[in-house]
């Protein structure tokens, strides 16, 4: 059975209402569901938020999983038509109860922060004039903040950029919105030491960053071993075979807040992975 359903109503362009609810069919049609079969009732689906992408000739629907003090995570599927069915990363129908992949936010920490959680329930909205794309929505401190009372209850809005992976999916920014001006990144920036957090989905889990060493031997060590590679074409990072799209940014956590570069992209399993450059 479904836990959470979703559906796609007709509205009256005038009147703002139901363009009519005289059968059943006029309720809408599903376009989402969670097909759960335990009970807990903090496995939601809520808060849907449908865009259309010209570039890519897809409408993607966003949406909100689980419950939104900490666990709350964002998931993004698409589809041909504004109606569905909408699938994920893995080719699986979100419309017909699969669990959707990819993650685009999940609660995180990089060093030197509490981390934030309750990332969800997103706005989507593309500049005009730039074609840039932004994901809008709240984010809380965690539980027990030494020092803030009831620090989960701190409710801030937060707005990051969105990139577009070469196969047409959204990537959301390690790093709050800061207008940081664009620059031309050469190989050698990338060399030194990164944080990186790939978002494992756990229930009310912050996903903390670790120790990445990019060398200019282009050798890559710490947490992670391999090799990297970088695409000034496109302005992206191969690490291990996995692309990920570089972007210029504010470094939040930092005791001195200075710009840096970040990276962002997805494992073959649609979690989404964070790097920020710190030394």
């Amino acid at each position: 059975m479904f836990k959470r359903r979703i559906a796609a109503l007709k509205l009256n362009p005038s009147t703002g209402k139901p363009e009519k609810l005289e059968t059943i069919a006029d309720y809408g049609v599903r376009i989402a569901g969670r097909g759960l079969v335990n009970t807990n009732r903090w496995q939601a689906l809520e808060a849907p938020e449908i865009i259309y992408n010209p570039v890519t000739d897809y409408y993607y629907l966003f949406m909100a999983y689980d419950e939104l003090s900490v666990a709350y995570n964002t998931r993004v599927a698409r589809s041909k038509n504004i109606t569905g069915p909408y699938v994920g990363m893995d080719g699986n129908s979100i419309t017909d109860g699969a669990e959707c992949w990819p993650i685009v936010t999940h609660p995180y920490g990089f060093n030197n922060h509490t981390g934030w959680v309750g990332i969800s329930h997103c706005a989507i909205f593309q500049n005009p004039d730039t074609k840039d794309w932004f994901y809008a929505s709240q984010a809380r401190l965690p539980n027990d903040v030494p020092g803030i009372n009831a620090s989960n209850a701190v409710m801030m809005g937060q707005v990051r950029a969105i990139q577009w992976t070469a196969d047409g999916w959204p990537v959301v920014a390690p790093e709050r919105y800061a207008a940081v001006p664009k620059t031309t990144v050469t190989e050698s920036a990338l060399v030194g030491n990164w944080e990186q957090i790939t978002m494992e989905y756990q229930y009310q889990v912050i996903q903390k960053s670790v120790k990445v060493v990019l060398t200019t031997d282009k050798k890559v060590s710490g947490a992670v071993s391999g090799g990297w590679s970088y695409d000034s074409a496109n302005n992206s990072i191969n690490i291990n075979g996995t692309i990920f799209l570089l972007s210029d940014a504010w470094d939040w956590e930092a005791p001195l807040r200075k710009t840096t570069l970040t990276y962002a992209g997805f494992t073959a399993s649609g979690r989404p992975v964070w790097g920020k450059k710190v030394q």
